[in-house]
């Protein structure tokens, strides 16, 4: 059952039409093969008559993209058997056979048919040279030889045709793929940007509007704040949409490492959000892709207290684990909003393709009274060295 089901699957392969760069050579070749064959070893005029159905199946071969292989093969392969079968003259005429082989087991996508193609082809030297002209002394065995090697080469060829479409899907895939990646890490940059800098103007703002009456100059100080932050967030949004339309330079600014992670809690601290920091000494200098995902991840969870729960207490720890780092950032005073309410969770996906893309994990949910995210990150191996060195 087995090796049927193979020869079904084999025969159902279906054949590639000749291109159009191959239709010149198919129209004009056989032609200068008739007319050699009739300047090197002459026949009559009958014998040039009877060869015209095979000058016309490379027509048909050429123009029609649904001639069958077998059809194209026994239109030529017939003729030219009678014609230098007839009394051994236009012995050059089974170059249109040899031909026949290399185009037919080249386009066909059965092996079987390709086979029983080329097996026919080749045979006809033989019943020329021993049955039908045995004293005209045509050599079968140059014949046959070469209707196995263009067999082979067709077969060569076929292959090669098959590879390029495979390489030409496997590329359009990576470019499809490329470009999703692409609009993921967009994604990712524009929604930490402007989500940061959302939530940060948000807490000035509110805590403007509540000491507005009894203070207005404290007011003042956190709209000032505000206004600093979003002008900071415009250029950064600026920054990023002028790399996505500029080649890399080399020259753009270092991006934000666990160095800036003070930097980043003062800053929430200043907007009033109560935040605790405990960085350990050994990974404080973390930067890189480690270090930059660490910041990333850090303020996506910041922004996302200042958006759900700006009056809870906020703690953020950082430290060595296994081969790599461990953050931290719990918040606690109220439970959030249910999952449900939290929308598409665009700040957890791109929290969790940071991590992912760097070989580590992130973890995030809820608690009794607050909400945990959790990252473990690997680092590389000379950091961790020179480190304890």
């Amino acid at each position: 059952m087995e090796l049927w089901s193979r020869l079904r699957d084999d025969l159902g392969r279906p054949e590639i039409p000749p291109g159009s760069d191959e239709r010149p050579f198919l129209l004009v070749a056989p032609s200068a093969v008739v007319l050699v064959a009739q300047l090197t070893d002459p026949g009559s005029v009958g014998l040039l008559l009877v060869l015209v159905p095979a000058l016309l199946a490379f027509g048909a071969r050429a123009l029609l993209d649904t001639l069958p292989g077998e059809v194209f093969a026994a239109l030529v392969v017939v003729p030219v058997t009678v014609a230098v079968g007839w009394d051994g003259d236009l012995e050059g005429a089974f170059f249109l056979s040899v031909t026949v082989v290399l185009y037919a087991t080249w386009n066909m996508g059965s092996v079987v048919r390709a086979v029983a193609v080329t097996a026919v082809a080749t045979a006809s030297p033989w019943v020329v040279a021993v049955h039908l002209a045995p004293s005209s002394g045509i050599g079968w065995q140059p014949w046959a030889a070469a209707h196995v090697l263009l067999f082979v080469l067709g077969r060569t060829l076929n292959r090669q045709r098959r590879l390029i479409d495979e390489l030409r899907v496997a590329r359009q895939a990576l470019a499809d793929q490329a470009v999703a990646e692409e609009r993921r890490r967009i994604a990712r940059e524009l929604h930490d940007v402007a989500g940061h800098t959302i939530a940060a103007v948000v807490l000035h703002v509110t805590g403007a509007r509540h000491v507005l009456r009894r203070d207005p100059a404290e007011a003042e100080a956190a709209l000032v704040e505000a206004e600093e932050v979003g002008r900071a967030g415009l250029d950064q949004v600026r920054a990023v949409v002028a790399a996505l339309r500029t080649d890399e330079r080399g020259t753009d600014p270092a991006l934000p490492g666990v160095a800036e992670l003070p930097a980043l809690v003062e800053e929430y601290r200043r907007a009033g959000l109560a935040v605790g920091a405990r960085i350990d000494g050994r990974v404080a200098d973390l930067g890189g892709a480690v270090g930059t995902a660490v910041h990333r991840i850090t303020r996506e969870a910041l922004a996302n207290v200042a958006r759900h729960a700006s009056g809870n207490q906020v703690e953020v720890s950082l430290h060595p684990s296994g081969d790599g780092v461990r953050l931290e950032v719990v918040d606690s005073g109220r439970a959030g909003p249910p999952p449900a309410a939290e929308g598409a969770h665009f700040g957890l996906v791109g929290m969790a393709e940071r991590a992912r893309a760097l070989g580590g994990q992130v973890e995030a949910g809820p608690t009794q009274d607050g909400w945990r995210v959790v990252a473990r990150l690997p680092v590389a191996r000379r950091h961790q060295e020179a480190r304890t060195a």
